[in-house]
C-alpha cells in the first residue's frame, strides 16, 4: 500500500511541475492593462508594401523568432494564444501594437535596412527580431 501512495505522490509532483509554467501566466491576464498607443492591430502601416512572412504568437513565443526580409516588406504577427500580447519595438518606438486575444493581427512595413528587435510588453521573455537588408 505504501508503494501506491509513493507512486501517486510522484505522479502528482510531475503533473504540477509540468503545468506550473502554463498556470503562471494566467494571473497576469486578470490585470487591467492600459490601452497601448501606436499602430492599430490589423492595419498595415504602408498599404503599398510587399506582403511578407507571418510571425505566429503561440505558447508565449514568437514563431519564428528571427526573420530576414528585404526593405519594403510587410510582416504580419498573428496571435494564436487566448490572452493579450503586444508587439513592441525595443528601440525608437516604431511600433507598439496590442493583440488582445486569439486571431488578432498586426502588420508593419519595414522600409529601412537594419535590425529591429521587439518583445511583448506583458511577457518580456517573449522576444523576436526582424533583420532588413
Amino acid at each position: 500500500m505504501k508503494r501506491y501512495g509513493l507512486l501517486l505522490g510522484i505522479l502528482m509532483a510531475v503533473v504540477l511541475a509540468v503545468s506550473a509554467p502554463v498556470l503562471a501566466h494566467e494571473d497576469c491576464d486578470d490585470v487591467n492593462q492600459p490601452k497601448v498607443a501606436g499602430a492599430e492591430p490589423g492595419k498595415t502601416v504602408d498599404p503599398q508594401s510587399n506582403p511578407g512572412p507571418n510571425v505566429t504568437i503561440k505558447l508565449f513565443q514568437y514563431q519564428p523568432g528571427r526573420i530576414l526580409v528585404k526593405p519594403g516588406t510587410s510582416v504580419t504577427w498573428v496571435n494564436e494564444d487566448e490572452i493579450f500580447h503586444t508587439v513592441t519595438a525595443e528601440k525608437n518606438g516604431d511600433f507598439n501594437a496590442p493583440l488582445d486575444g486569439k486571431g488578432k493581427s498586426f502588420s508593419f512595413t519595414f522600409s529601412q535596412p537594419g535590425t529591429y528587435a521587439y518583445y511583448c510588453d506583458r511577457h518580456e521573455h517573449m522576444r523576436g527580431e526582424i533583420e532588413v537588408r
